[in-house]
């Protein structure tokens, strides 16, 4: 057995950043990876290469990489603490820099939303590019290594302690052990049956399956379209507005086009079904892209996309030395982008109470840290998708919803309302913030005019 060694199964977004808080904490952190890994460890690509990194690098842990990744505001801030000076490198790398309100348009069922200067920015990048720089810069530490190509088939535990992992690699038998062993293995993680193996029987995973699709390509930049935006996006609501889409400039030469479905509706994979797809949304410019710019790339599709939620935080007899974060906790319908955000804060919340606790044998206190900060965007994320649902919801649900459809109607026309649910929606402010009176007295009287005139309000034009 070794001392003062950590383990963090799975080197993706999440595992990354369990690695980089860890190596503050512990001499020795392994990360142990499935796929192979090709290490880069290279001074910055330029950006004139990016859309070749952005086509290429791919691997079968992260089949969403496929499709857009947002980093909200907020994740980006953690990510600055953990990564200084992060955000240049990105943007040296290619990724584009968006203010929320004078470079994005947006199309909510009410009409567009108001443009102007917020002040609340975002890289967009993909998610093989930020991956990449943040792995180089993990595996720059001197205490950080990685193992790739290895198959864990479970966990090794001793009288209530996780001492370590078993699997497979290259064939042959592989073990190691550690003080702490750490899943990040994402929404695929066997952790549930690994621990039911020992005895350990964790409750019931909450889902909520919003049946939504989305469908992705990369193409290059068509600089004969003159755009007066970096990021474009036309939002689905339940229970009408099935269809939507969004493009957004990302690594530097290229443009990442996604169309949604819910309600059964589903963009095609084929090229003439993708673009007579776009053609029927009231963002013209996604289909104007698809038309004329270069395919950098296939189309791919994600059906059937859900939120799940396995509450390890309420299973007394969680093991020491083990804790749980990201997608393997809590992973969400990835439609709204709260994943690489919630995978932050839950690092964040690593670092700070590793510095008063011993986590391993403590394991549940960073548990219940995780569920905390899961709560609002799983409410976020549900909220919105149960609207698909045909069952009678929850009162408190339905009156989400209500509130939610009539801000909607009010944003268009509202650009202090529109700032409140961008930086809300960007996780920078509480969802409290959307029931101050500025906001909630312009709701209530759009909701009460609407009753007594009986008129839904006017799509207001671009």
């Amino acid at each position: 057995m070794y001392s003062d060694r950590a383990l963090v199964i799975g080197a993706g977004f999440a595992g990354l950043l369990a690695a980089r808080v860890l190596s503050e904490s512990y001499g020795d952190v392994v990360l142990v990876e499935r796929d192979q890994i090709t290490t880069d460890t290279a001074s910055n690509i330029p950006a004139s290469k990016c859309a070749v990194h952005s086509t290429t690098g791919y691997r079968p842990g992260i089949p969403q990489a496929h499709h857009p990744h947002a980093l909200l505001a907020r994740g980006a801030e953690v990510l600055e603490t953990l990564f200084p000076r992060l955000g240049a490198e990105l943007e040296d790398a290619g990724a584009v820099r968006a203010d929320l309100g004078s470079d994005v348009i947006s199309r909510v069922p009410a009409g567009w939303a108001p443009r102007d200067h917020l002040g609340l920015s975002v890289l967009s990048t993909t998610r093989v590019t930020i991956e990449r720089i943040i792995r180089r810069r993990v595996l720059k530490l001197p205490n950080v290594s990685l193992v790739d190509g290895v198959t864990i088939d479970g966990l090794m535990h001793d009288r209530g302690t996780v001492t370590g992992i078993q699997g497979r690699r290259d064939g042959e038998p592989y073990t190691d052990y550690a003080d702490l062993v750490v899943d990040a293995s994402g929404r695929n993680s066997k952790l549930v049956s690994w621990l039911a193996e020992h005895g350990v029987h964790c409750p019931a995973p909450m889902i909520v399956n919003g049946h939504l699709a989305c469908t992705s390509r990369l193409y290059e930049v068509n600089h004969d379209l003159k755009l007066d935006w970096k990021t474009a996006s036309e939002i689905t609501h339940p229970p009408t507005t099935k269809r939507g889409g969004a493009v957004s400039s990302v690594d530097g030469g290229l443009w990442f086009v996604t169309l949604f479905g819910a309600g059964g509706d589903v963009a095609p994979t084929d090229e003439d079904g993708f673009l007579a797809y776009a053609a029927t949304l009231e963002c013209q410019d996604i289909a104007e892209i698809i038309k004329t710019a270069t395919p950098a790339g296939q189309i791919h599709k994600a059906a059937n996309l859900r939120s799940r939620w396995n509450r390890f935080h309420k299973v007394p007899n969680w093991p020491r030395g083990l804790l749980a974060l990201g997608d393997s906790v809590v992973s969400l319908n990835p439609v709204y982008g709260h994943g690489m955000t919630l995978a932050a804060l839950n690092a964040a919340e690593l670092r700070h109470l590793l510095q008063e606790h011993d986590l391993a044998k403590e394991p549940l206190t960073f548990q219940h840290a995780v569920a905390k900060t899961s709560r609002i965007p799983w409410t976020s994320a549900t909220t919105t998708d149960l609207g698909w649902s045909t069952r009678k919801l929850p009162l408190r649900t339905r009156l989400r919803q209500w509130y939610g459809k009539r801000l909607f109607e009010v944003m268009p026309g509202n650009r202090q309302v529109y700032r409140s649910y961008v930086r809300v929606s960007q996780m920078v402010d509480h969802p409290a913030a959307l029931f101050r009176p500025a906001v909630l007295l312009r709701v209530l009287f759009r909701a009460l005019f609407r009753l007594v005139s009986g008129r839904r309000p006017r799509a207001k034009q671009r």
